[in-house]
């Protein structure tokens, strides 16, 4: 597979390319549909599902509208997604449940995979990381399984992603999310995988890739998780790095990294970011995305 975020999309993108897309920063979170109570705008929405028509879309459900925040004025929201976003919602009710219902109605038998929440382990997307609002994440997604699953029985669901990287905590305060989901009983849920995000330290490589993702695959089986399947919903190498990957060397990591995930999901993130995110070079051209071509299929 294939697996790719585009994060701006445009014409020229290589969607053709790719098998599997996540739709997550791309102006299609929860905060950018659901306007109002009662209220959404599915405009860019339909546009980006019509041009990823035929492909897999894993769709994530975050990013909480301001005024559905419990805490519209939480702290340390992500900039780009702006205050509230990170406050999980007030009235489970009236919003939450609405937008799970609208959303999977809409796109049932086109969305294949719902990853309820990203990367809560930090403040920019929930705050704060404590008991409660971790029991509430976990209760919003087994609530979120069988509204989706009711009316969508093939779509999928992922527990929200996972960071096992030192500089987020690592699996010891990743995996307190393991410990809600298990409150939820039987299936942790309803969650059919657990989704974790792999950014190797600049300089270093595949087996770090590869160290990382164990980790989380041995905190799933300490946790008791019902499930086996881990998708890596984003990867790179050298995010934020002041130099660029050479190229022999971008070609390297990623013939190893398909070599070892071989027909487990991966996505890389982004598409034509490595101006601001750097390191890893994936656009037209570069090395990285021509590796991902080659290897990838």
């Amino acid at each position: 597979m294939i697996g790719m975020h585009f994060t701006s999309p445009e014409p020229n993108d290589p969607v053709g390319d790719v098998t599997h897309v996540r739709l997550w920063d791309c102006g299609v979170t929860w905060k950018d549909i659901h306007t109002a109570p009662g209220s959404f705008n599915w405009a860019r929405m339909d546009s980006l599902m019509d041009q990823y028509k035929g492909k897999h879309i894993t769709y994530v459900i975050a990013a909480t509208p301001r005024w559905a925040a419990k805490d519209p004025n939480a702290p340390h929201a992500a900039p780009w997604l702006g205050a509230g976003s990170n406050s999980l919602p007030g009235d489970l009710d009236a919003s939450w449940k609405p937008f799970v219902a609208n959303l999977s109605q809409r796109y049932k038998g086109r969305i294949n995979a719902y990853e309820v929440w990203n990367e809560p382990a930090l403040a920019d997307f929930m705050y704060p990381y404590d008991d409660k609002n971790r029991n509430l994440l976990a209760k919003m997604t087994k609530d979120a399984s069988r509204i989706i699953k009711g009316n969508d029985p093939k779509a999928l669901i992922g527990a929200a992603s996972v960071l096992p990287r030192d500089s987020s905590g690592g699996m010891k305060r990743s995996s307190r999310m393991f410990t809600a989901y298990a409150k939820q009983g039987k299936n942790w849920g309803g969650i059919d995988f657990v989704a974790c995000h792999i950014y190797p330290e600049p300089g270093k490589g595949f087996n770090r890739f590869k160290a990382l993702f164990n980790e989380v695959k041995s905190s799933m089986k300490e946790h008791g998780c019902p499930v086996t399947k881990i998708w890596v919903t984003e990867a790179a190498y050298g995010l934020l790095a002041k130099d660029p990957i050479p190229d022999a060397k971008a070609e390297q990591l990623v013939k190893d990294t398909y070599e070892f995930i071989k027909k487990k999901n991966l996505y890389w993130y982004a598409w034509n970011r490595a101006a601001d995110l750097g390191g890893f070079s994936i656009s037209h051209g570069s090395a990285g995305w021509n590796a991902i071509k080659k290897y990838g299929k």
